[in-house]
């Protein structure tokens, strides 16, 4: 996950690990000491790590720059990540602070415009749903339905009281039908 998430200090909102620069410092240091090695926290650590392994630079493919996000977006943005790390904070499987970790780059995660595996990084939706389920135990073993996970991170945060009209992330996204059939959104971003 760290590979394929930027964490280039200077990236955009959408695009970051959602951790502060010394936050993924004490992460790589302590699951990937070697890895820590000559790499400044603040820089893009996919792009260290590519070095370390003598890759090519057309080998890594940057997070695309959106600088054209306006405030009200952002604002937005950072209350549907604060839902979503609250719903993950809260259905943690037990206190160790990877938990805390992965709660904060899921968060940020679910932000982006695509499923929430391929966000990530992971294999596929089983590889998400294994890391939830080591994880946040109690929130995973609640998907009876197996809804996509994003949908079913919604419906757990609008069944705690989240206003039902505001609009979510998933609203306008290109994947919509996917996760939701022929349910319409009630309203796109911007409208």
């Amino acid at each position: 996950m760290l590979l394929r998430r930027c964490s280039d200090a200077s990236a955009p909102y959408p695009c970051a690990l959602g951790l502060p620069p010394d936050g993924l410092g004490a992460l790589v240091g302590t699951v990937f000491p070697e890895a820590a090695n000559g790499w400044t926290p603040g820089r893009c650590f996919s792009r260290h790590v590519h070095r370390l392994a003598e890759a090519k630079a057309e080998d890594h493919h940057a997070c695309p720059v959106s600088m054209d996000i306006a405030a009200p977006e952002i604002m937005r943005l950072k209350r549907e990540e604060e839902d979503f790390l609250g719903l993950l904070l809260r259905n943690r499987s037990t206190g160790q602070p990877i938990a805390a970790v992965f709660a904060t780059i899921i968060a940020r995660a679910c932000l982006e415009n695509d499923h929430l595996w391929r966000s990530l990084g992971l294999a596929g939706r089983n590889s998400l749903a294994d890391l939830l389920q080591r994880h946040f135990h109690p929130l995973a073993s609640a998907n009876t339905r197996k809804l996509r996970w994003k949908r079913f991170f919604y419906e757990r945060l609008l069944a705690k009281g989240r206003p039902a009209d505001r609009p979510t992330v998933c609203d306008a996204c290109s994947h919509h039908s996917d996760c939701y059939g022929d349910i319409v959104p009630k309203r796109a971003h911007g409208s």
